[in-house]
Formats: structure tokens, C-alpha cells, sequence
């Protein structure tokens, strides 16, 4: 998918009858930054990215003054494309310093900080884009994840979800003679109170939401990361532990399908080994 949209080509008109043949004329030329910056543009077609970053230094040598919002807009995506995301913000804050209005600038600034887990600033640029473009065609996407993330910056929910899990850990203790005490080792408590049924059909969302909850809190407290919650709250993840979000309510949810055919404590070694963490 290219990065940037080819110009369009000028319409000819048809040939109009001369008295005599005439020398064509001479075509516009070109500016070397302008050059330079179609050379940019097609590197960064191509997927060529550190080529790309260094084509677009060059067209601002030439001519500080040749669109220089998309010049470091370009350079930002290529160094996004690479991963270098702290030197995407760079070039992004360069972009809507010259030209706050550039939407998209704002949009890929959100996203940018939400990956690096500063919501509160995703939350902001998101929120600057909405104010900008209301009728955005990711708008509802992003009103979405604004929610979320302060959601999960309040810390209230997260608060109200370890108040409900304390009350089951007592209860568990109480009725079931179990205890669960957040160590790696206790999910296979919770396999042994889940086979002998404690399970879906007994309780409903809110088991779901019980052991999803307990499984996450052994992630974080045990290897680390973070809470993202959402709505609804079964689709929360944890973040910042090196790739894609754990979702803890559905690893309880497979093991609920599953029943002894599954294994939280296994699913949860094999997680941390994967991670370097076993």
C-alpha cells in the first residue's frame, strides 16, 4: 500500500489546428527538492525505509521551505515502519507544530503512544483529531479506545475488579477449603476448582469475570505488565510484556470450553517461557 498518492497526470487537450507547425513547448522544470521529494516518495512506496528517511533529509537541504509538514510526515511513517516509534513522535511533533491541523498526524500520534502504554497522551491526540474531523471514518474506533484508556488511567475499574476478587478468594478459602494466593503454582487450584464445577454453567458472566480477573492478576504480579481494560470488560488485556495483549478472560474461557482437556497453569508456563520468563 503506498504511503503517498501518485499525482495525477494533466488532462491533454485535443490538438488544435495551426497555421504552421509549431516547437513544442518547453516542459516546466522541475525544482530539485521537488525531484528529490518524488524520489523520497517512491522509496517509501517500495518499502524502503531507511533509503526513504535519508531521501527525505535531503529535499529539506535543498529547500527548507518544500512542504516541510509532509516531508517529516513521510520521514515519521518510514520510522514507525522500522519500529523506531520514539523517532516517529519526533518527526510527528515536527509535522503538527508546522501544520496543526494535519489529522492524521494526530491520529498515528495516538496510536503510537497507546503501543508505548501512555494513554493519556494517546487519549489527547485522539481527541485532538475528533475535534478537527468529528465525521472521521475511524472516529467511532477512536471514541472507543479514548474510553478505554481512561478507563484504565482512572485505575476505578481495575479497583472495583481486585475488590470483587478478594471477596471470591475468601469465599473460595471458606466453602471450597482452596486457597488461592497469586502464586504461578495456585492456577492449578483454580484447574482443580474449575473441573470439579465451578465453571460457566454454575455461575455465568460472573465466573468468567472472576477467573479471568485472578488470571491476569498472577500475570502481572508474577512476570509483569500491565492492566488495559475495556467494554466490556471481558476483552481487557494486559500490555507491555513484548507482544500482542494477554487476554486473561479468554484463556479462563478456553479452559471453561475445554474443561480437563485444558490447563491454565500449563497455558500460563508456556506463556512465560515464550516471554523469557519461565
Amino acid at each position: 500500500m503506498p504511503l503517498f498518492g501518485r499525482k495525477k497526470e494533466q488532462a491533454q487537450q485535443p490538438p488544435q489546428p495551426q497555421p504552421a507547425p509549431q516547437a513544442a513547448a518547453a516542459p516546466t522544470p522541475r525544482s530539485a527538492a521537488d525531484a528529490q521529494f518524488q524520489a523520497a516518495v517512491e522509496l517509501s512506496n517500495q518499502e524502503l525505509h531507511s533509503e526513504a528517511i535519508l531521501a527525505f533529509r535531503k529535499v529539506l537541504e535543498l529547500d527548507p521551505n518544500f512542504q516541510p509538514d509532509i516531508v517529516h510526515y513521510g520521514m515519521a511513517l518510514a520510522y514507525d515502519a522500522m519500529g523506531m516509534e520514539e523517532l516517529a513522535i519526533a518527526e510527528l511533533g515536527a509535522v503538527v507544530f508546522i501544520n496543526p491541523s494535519n489529522v492524521e498526524a494526530h491520529i498515528i500520534l495516538g496510536s503510537i503512544h497507546a503501543r508505548k502504554g501512555r494513554y493519556e497522551e494517546a487519549a489527547q491526540a485522539y481527541e485532538r483529531a475528533l475535534a478537527m474531523k468529528p465525521g472521521h471514518e475511524l472516529a467511532a474506533e477512536m471514541r472507543r479506545s479514548i474510553a478505554q484508556w481512561k478507563m484504565s488511567s482512572s485505575g476505578e475499574g481495575l479497583a472495583r475488579l481486585r475488590e470483587d476478587l478478594d471477596m471470591f478468594i475468601a469465599q473460595a478459602q471458606k466453602q471450597f477449603g482452596v486457597r488461592l494466593d497469586f502464586g504461578p503454582a495456585s492456577l492449578g487450584t483454580m484447574d482443580r476448582l474449575i473441573d470439579a464445577g465451578w465453571n460457566l454453567q454454575a455461575g455465568g458472566i460472573g465466573v468468567l469475570r472472576l477467573a479471568g480477573t485472578y488470571i491476569g492478576e498472577v500475570i502481572v504480579r508474577n512476570i509483569g505488565g500491565e492492566w488495559r481494560l475495556s467494554q466490556p470488560v471481558e476483552e481487557s488485556d494486559i500490555t507491555g510484556l513484548g507482544r500482542d495483549g494477554i487476554r486473561p478472560f479468554f484463556m479462563a474461557l478456553e479452559k471453561f470450553q475445554k474443561g480437563k482437556a485444558g490447563s491454565l497453569l500449563g497455558s500460563y508456563r508456556k506463556m512465560a517461557t515464550e516471554l523469557g520468563r519461565g
